[in-house]
């Protein structure tokens, strides 16, 4: 089996890497948009790449298996509401899991701060909405992109990625500023 040309590659791939390079931007600036809650509690910036990545891996992996089924013939368009339902309930018993671990891990590290307990709740939220979005997304994205026949192996990785990235900060920093009181 011949693959593509270098060139029909990069072409294939450009607008979706794009797509993921303009939400990265987002991302920055959603951050810049909470620099003052940062000044006031740095340590809310320790916990961003967790939460990012955290969502990010399991919307990649809800993604994967749901591309991977539509490839095999395992998973159609009509089965849209149960794959994704069941996705969602991973993310949701995931990120239950998770949420709970890092909220310890935020409490351990910053118990002598008076704000502790927000910190680790707000990061807790964070990961239980981060991973349950993700898993939402991952699995719908493939689904769609099959539906408006864009090969959802090409298109769901940077559009997953992307919107996860902005989607967990803007929880997060939302999060924490009502339970932080910022």
């Amino acid at each position: 089996m011949e693959t593509q040309t270098v060139f029909r590659g990069a072409r294939i791939r450009l607008p979706w890497l794009f797509a993921s390079f303009l939400g990265g931007v987002g991302a920055f600036f959603i951050i810049s948009g909470f620099e003052d809650s940062l000044v006031k509690f740095t340590g809310l910036a320790a916990f961003i790449p967790v939460i990012m990545g955290m969502g990010g891996n399991i919307g990649t992996q809800s993604s994967t298996i749901v591309v991977r089924g539509i490839a095999t013939g395992r998973i159609n368009l009509k089965d849209f509401s149960r794959v994704v339902s069941k996705e969602l309930a991973v993310g949701l018993m995931l990120g239950v899991i998770y949420g709970i671990f890092i909220g310890v891990v935020a409490k351990v590290t910053f118990f002598e701060d008076v704000k502790a307990l927000m910190l680790a709740i707000s990061v807790g939220l964070a990961v239980l909405s981060s991973m349950s979005l993700a898993a939402l997304v991952g699995s719908m994205v493939p689904l769609i992109f099959e539906r408006l026949h864009i090969d959802p192996a090409v298109a769901t990785g940077p559009f997953v990625t992307t919107a996860i990235d902005i989607v967990s900060v803007y929880c997060y920093f939302m999060i924490a500023s009502l339970l932080l009181g910022f």
